[in-house]
């Protein structure tokens, strides 16, 4: 799909005294990559940033921003970011919340071995939505499945504590870890054990059965040494959950510069599967198991169409309605693509075990 900016907002573009060039892949060290993604824009930013251009390993298949923004000056592109806040909901988000909390809680409690009759009359009727049961599964990250009984569990990256309310909620001790100072205080004003700053901030002599990395290594610069940095905070058996885009996936293919699973300059590397597969197995990980993340190619589809609108507006009424039907049919088949190709799938949804 080939989008012209056409929308009239002014663009700010990165100072280049605080870009750096990055000559070989962050991943694997090759110098060997092509063009991806040239003259691209941040459309999640207002003002939107840009031009970025988005590099592809030809020996890996990763992708990386060069140039990227700098370590001192990364924390400029998150001064518009609100996905570790509380949302303001209308009455009818209230509404819709309530019955999705109310579900979740239900569907949990079964799947933490307890609950009432009605309670697993719930949890039978949402296995047989399937894309539900395997969207809450995923929510969950899968603690109900992958350890019998609780432990100590590490979210990093935990924004506003939502995972870490959940996991105290089943009798897990957690512990969170964020750079976001307003989500570090909303958290924290949960009664939650949360610790302003990256995984640095934990001792060494820290250990835990379960660490959480929920669309973390996308964002940090050197993705390798935070998951090798995991697995040594990890009690053998101990797992690591993370999730991250596939650069590889369908979504990526049908919206390609304004695909969600983009977002210049803060996503500075993107993943494939054999890389990461590769990257934890180096890291001492023995097992290691892909899972199903149902709703993502909605959720993913949605908010590509999004950008597409703000980038490029409908100009009458009849291309309105021509995109309606088309966002229709891509949003149907992003949603179908991840049952059926694991290779495709807008996230890749990982659990390693040490």
């Amino acid at each position: 799909m080939t989008v012209k900016y056409m929308c009239n907002k002014p663009l700010m573009h990165w100072p280049s005294d605080l870009l750096e060039v990055v000559d070989k892949c962050p991943l694997c060290s090759s110098p060997n990559n092509r063009i991806l993604e040239s003259s691209f824009v941040d459309w999640m930013s207002d003002p939107p940033t840009g031009y970025w251009e988005m590099m592809a390993c030809t020996d890996c298949g990763a992708g990386y921003l060069s140039p990227r923004p700098v370590r001192e000056s990364i924390k400029n592109a998150y001064s518009q970011y609100h996905t570790h806040t509380s949302e303001k909901d209308d009455l009818v988000r209230k509404g819709l919340r309530s019955i999705k909390d109310y579900v979740s809680k239900k569907y949990y409690t079964v799947a933490s071995n307890s609950g009432s009759f009605l309670d697993h009359i719930v949890y039978i009727t949402i296995r047989m939505l399937f894309p539900v049961s395997s969207y809450l599964d995923a929510k969950s990250r899968h603690i109900f499945k992958v350890h019998g009984e609780p432990g100590r569990l590490l979210d990093i990256g935990c924004g506003n504590g939502e995972f870490l309310r959940l996991a105290r909620g089943f009798g897990w001790t957690v512990v969170g870890v964020d750079v976001d100072e307003h989500a570090v205080s909303e958290a924290r004003s949960s009664g939650l054990d949360v610790r302003s700053g990256s995984i640095d901030v934990i001792d060494s002599k820290e250990k835990f059965d379960f660490i959480s990395l929920s669309h973390v290594i996308e964002h940090v610069y050197d993705p390798i040494a935070l998951i090798q940095r995991c697995y040594t905070l990890l009690n053998d058996g101990g797992t690591l959950w993370l999730e991250t885009p596939n650069i590889e996936s369908l979504g990526y293919a049908l919206y390609k510069s304004i695909w969600r699973g983009l977002e210049p300059p803060r996503h500075l590397i993107l993943f494939n599967h054999p890389v990461l597969n590769e990257i934890l197995s180096k890291s001492g990980f023995v097992s290691i198991e892909q899972k199903l993340h149902g709703l993502s190619g909605t959720y993913m589809g949605l908010s590509s169409e999004k950008l597409l609108n703000i980038s490029s507006p409908c100009s009458s009424l009849a291309g309105c309605n021509k995109r309606k039907i088309l966002k229709f049919f891509r949003v149907m088949i992003l949603e179908a693509a991840q049952m059926f190709s694991r290779k495709r799938r807008e996230w890749l949804t990982l659990v390693a075990i040490r």
